[in-house]
């Protein structure tokens, strides 16, 4: 079909358009792309152009990219800010605002994803860094460099975890990045009470952004910071259900070749776990209703390795917080942890991908990781979410 010049193509996915003529997605010129599941692209007619999309798309007048965004580029340029922290609510348009700012602003681009539980850089449960010259149609193209392994995908009640992560990201980014980069920041949706505001305020003291994009309104807690508003870009909100249907998705795109690999305790660090980190101790026998394989102690805490998983009540956890004097115990089966998530670093600390739990041996104190890292592991984090086989999350308890 023929579409004049000055039209935009709303194209939701899964869908493919060709084009002969001139077209752009979010300022990077196009010929063909494929838009995925769960997504809509405006693809903007630049000059009277032939258009063939397998889909479902509609066609607008006009540019659906806020003009306020072309001020905002305007506003970077002219006054020298090289680092953008953005702000807004869940499916507000802080990546597609990203990935707009990737494209128009000069030089090189470092892209920070935040957003553990949409992550576009890295996969969910993990913060991402990447680096563009422009030229993309998602920050999803854009390969990651680095990043942290945060293990969950909400930073509800892990804001702690979540702001090393962000220190983390902070310090490589110093070592990562030249005087004239550019570095957009891309966070999460949480926004609203008390814990989202500290939440926000902590990450904005770490990364001392230049200036912050507020997506709609600024709210009060940010008024005596730089700040510009722009309008936010949402075609359609995103369900629950659709949300976690792309997670699958991403996850199963991390792990496409996947195989067994085996790792020992005593050559990799273990971290973010307290497992093989205590004495091993004879556990009282006739306590739990199964066999004990192994157990652990240290100050603090003890950990319990049966052979079977068993409900333990309140009252026995209790006690044996009383008779260990301990502050924290696990009880666990190996069967328990099958398919737990993993993160997988280098020796010099470089995020390099994740893996899942499925085997562990006690005995020999080693782990069996499914995963398509191929690079030399030298630290294995562990998180607090588990995949089954259809990559849906569940989370549990970890020792």
């Amino acid at each position: 079909m023929k579409v004049e010049a000055g039209t935009t193509l709303l194209v939701e996915g899964k869908a493919e358009v060709k084009i002969q003529g001139k077209a752009e997605v979010f300022g990077c010129p196009i010929e063909s792309i494929t838009v995925s599941e769960g997504k809509i692209l405006p693809v903007y007619i630049v000059e009277d152009s032939e258009v063939e999309v397998e889909g479902n798309y509609i066609a607008v007048k006009g540019s659906t990219i806020p003009e306020s965004w072309n001020k905002l580029v305007e506003k970077i340029e002219n006054e020298g800010y090289s680092k953008i922290f953005l702000f807004g609510d869940t499916d507000s348009g802080k990546s597609s605002l990203a990935t707009y700012l990737a494209n128009k602003l000069e030089g090189r681009k470092w892209l920070v994803d935040l957003d553990i539980g949409q992550s576009d850089i890295a996969h969910p449960c993990a913060m991402g860094i990447g680096v563009t010259e422009g030229g993309i149609i998602s920050i999803s193209e854009v390969g990651m460099i680095d990043g942290f392994f945060v293990g969950t995908i909400t930073p509800t009640g892990r804001e702690a975890r979540c702001l090393r992560g962000v220190a983390s990201i902070e310090a490589k980014l110093e070592d990562l990045a030249r005087d004239d980069d550019k570095i957009i920041i891309d966070t999460t949706g949480w926004t609203r009470g008390k814990r989202a505001r500290d939440y926000k305020l902590a990450k904005i003291e770490i990364l001392k952004p230049d200036l912050i994009v507020c997506l709609e309104k600024t709210p009060y807690y940010l008024r005596n910071f730089n700040t510009f508003e722009v309008e936010s870009f949402v075609l359609k909100k995103r369900s629950r259900e659709v949300r976690s249907s792309i997670r699958s998705q991403l996850y199963a795109k991390w792990l496409e070749n996947a195989q067994i690999r085996k790792f020992n305790a005593d050559k990799v660090e273990l971290e973010n776990t307290t497992l093989f980190k205590g004495e091993k101790i004879e556990f009282l026998e006739g306590v739990l209703d199964a066999k004990v394989i192994f157990a652990e102690k240290e100050s603090d805490f003890l950990n319990v390795c049966i052979e079977k998983e068993v409900e333990v009540g309140g009252e026995l956890i209790k006690a044996l917080l009383e008779v260990y004097e301990v502050k924290d115990i696990c009880i666990f089966s190996i069967e328990q942890l099958d398919g737990l998530m993993l993160g997988l670093y280098d020796k010099d600390g470089r995020y390099l991908g994740f893996g899942l739990l499925k085997g562990l041996d006690i005995e020999n104190r080693s782990l069996e990781v499914l995963t398509a890292v191929n690079d030399e592991v030298g630290k294995i984090e562990f998180g607090e979410i588990k995949l089954n086989d259809s990559l849906k999350e569940t989370i549990i308890r970890v020792p």
